[in-house]
Order: structure tokens, then sequence, then C-alpha cells
């Protein structure tokens, strides 16, 4: 138990191979605790690929002269589309709110609890406290991304190729910049005696102490998250493919090419992929929970040799 307790100090290689390690060591806790948050996710994501096919060959078809004038129906399945992404959106918090309240018992009890049933209702606070950091990053990234849009827009218009490149790197050093928030947002969200505050203040500052091994955290674990969530997406992606392909075409005045049984079978491939998916996103939380507690404990023993120094 020791071994595993977040507040050591480890290499970033130590942090990604004890978060995968925890993860896998318990994932059948993990599964019993997370299965329906998984399933309502996996659900509600197939439900927006769906819309989002349907979405993009409405508009291909609005291009064409056979689609003309049909402006009123293509708000409607934009309106739909932007209602199921708001949805998708509000239920990946609800699931990855079971992983950090998982983790926060893990940093208390020294272990990741055994469901008593089969379904586990949320926590509560913690689920507030993802929310909450969710809203600080979006607000964060929307004024970020609108000053670059701005920037870059102003470049087109004026046909200025060096606005352009400025507002790209500008958007670089904006990221970069936002790199050392992981770490007071991960130890906001694994704990339960940090204040939502610390995240732009004492938490920034100390995570961008730290730049360097929150980087190197952070790009091996998406790297590897990627690379599973590539391979887990190639039946879906053939069966976008295929199914905007035969959408456009009936759009355009083309027979159906696709059998009649084609929808129900995108919707379970979407689902089954959107399921996997699920559990491949909750394991990138684990390493940057290791990262956060050594993180930690390294600002703990420097605050000591200060106060030790002064003393």
């Amino acid at each position: 138990m020791n071994e595993e307790h977040p507040l050591k100090i480890r290499s970033a290689r130590a942090c990604v191979s004890a978060g995968f390690q925890l993860y896998l060591g318990n994932f059948r806790r993990i599964f019993r605790t997370t299965w329906l948050p998984a399933l309502l996710c996996a659900l509600v994501s197939a439900l927006y690929s769906l819309t989002t096919i349907s979405a993009m060959t409405q508009l291909m078809g609005s291009l064409s002269k056979t689609a003309q004038g049909n402006i009123g129906e293509n708000m409607a399945q934009y309106l739909i589309q932007s209602g199921v992404s708001l949805l998708d959106f509000i239920v990946t918090l609800v699931f990855v709110s079971y992983g950090f309240s998982m983790l926060s018992r893990h940093r208390a009890e020294g272990a990741i609890p055994y469901p008593a049933r089969w379904v586990s209702l949320p926590d509560g606070r913690m689920l507030l406290r993802t929310i909450a950091v969710a809203i600080v990053w979006v607000v964060v990234t929307t004024i970020a991304g609108a000053i670059v849009m701005g920037i870059v827009v102003f470049g087109v218009l004026h046909q200025s190729y060096t606005t352009i490149g400025l507002g790209m790197l500008l958007l670089l050093v904006l990221a970069a910049l936002l790199l050392p928030l992981v770490y007071p947002s991960m130890r906001y969200l694994s704990t339960r005696d940090t204040r939502l505050f610390d995240l732009l203040g004492p938490g920034f500052r100390q995570g961008f102490r730290y730049w360097g091994g929150i980087f190197a955290v952070l790009f091996v674990v998406l790297l590897i998250a990627v690379i599973i969530l590539s391979i887990t997406m190639l039946p879906a992606t053939v069966l976008t493919v295929a199914s905007m392909k035969s959408l456009a075409g009936v759009m355009m005045g083309d027979p159906q090419g696709m059998p009649s049984y084609m929808g129900w079978l995108s919707f379970l491939v979407f689902t089954l992929s959107g399921f996997i998916q699920s559990y491949v996103i909750l394991a990138t939380l684990f390493p940057a929970y290791y990262m956060a507690g050594s993180i930690e404990q390294q600002e703990i023993q420097r605050n000591e040799k200060t106060k030790n120094t002064l003393y």
C-alpha cells in the first residue's frame, strides 16, 4: 500500500507505470462501479455519432441542386446535434466523476473500495467538483481559443500569412501556459480538502515549476490512449464512411445502397466502440493522479527545506 500511495516522489516513467498498474490491478472493482455510466456514455456517444453523420450528409445534400430550400430542416438537424453534443458532455462528466471519486478514496484509505452493489450512484460532491473544474477549463480554453481565432481570421481577411503564423504560434504558447493547470485540477479532483480558487493561484504556480514532468507524463499517456482509441475506432470509422456515402447518394437521387439493418448495426458498433473508449479515457486519469501526488510531495519537501533554511 505504501508503494501505491500517491504522495511519493516519482519520475514521469514511474508515474505512468504506477498509474496503469493501479488501474489494471483494480479493473474488476472499477468496472463493477462504473459499468452503468460507461454504458450510458456509450449510448449517448453512439447517438452523437449518428446525428453527426446525418448532419454532415444533410450539409452535403444542401449544397446540391436537388436539396435547395431545406434551410429549416438543416437548422433543426443542427439543433438536435447540438443538444446531443451537450448531453454527451454531461454524461462524460458524470462518468469521469466516478473515477475521481475512486481516486480520492484511494488517497484517503489506501485502496479502491469494492462496491457492494452492481449499480453505484455518483458521488454528489465529487460530481460538483468535476463540473466546477470543467467550467474553469471551458472558460479558459474558450477565451484562449477566441483570441487565437480572432488573430487567424484577421490574417485570413487581410491575406496576411505572417499574422496567421503568429496566431498559430500563439496557440502553441497558450497551450504550453495552460499545461501547468493540469496539476491543481488533478489535486482538486482527487482530494476533498482543497479549494477551487487554488486552481488559478498557488496550484498553477506550483505546476509551472514542474512543467517538464507534467508534459512528459501527459505526452506518454495521451500517445498510448490515441493508439488504442485509433484501433477501437476502426470499425466505427468504416461504417461512418459507408453510411455517409450511402446517405449522400440517396439525397441526390440514387437508390439506397445499404441494407435496412445497417442503422441498427451502426448504432451497435458505435455503442461497443464508445464503451471501450470510455475505459481507455478513464485509464488516463490514474497516471495523472500519481503525477499530481509526486508534485505535491516535492512541494512538501521544498517547503520543509525552506523552513529549515530560515531557522
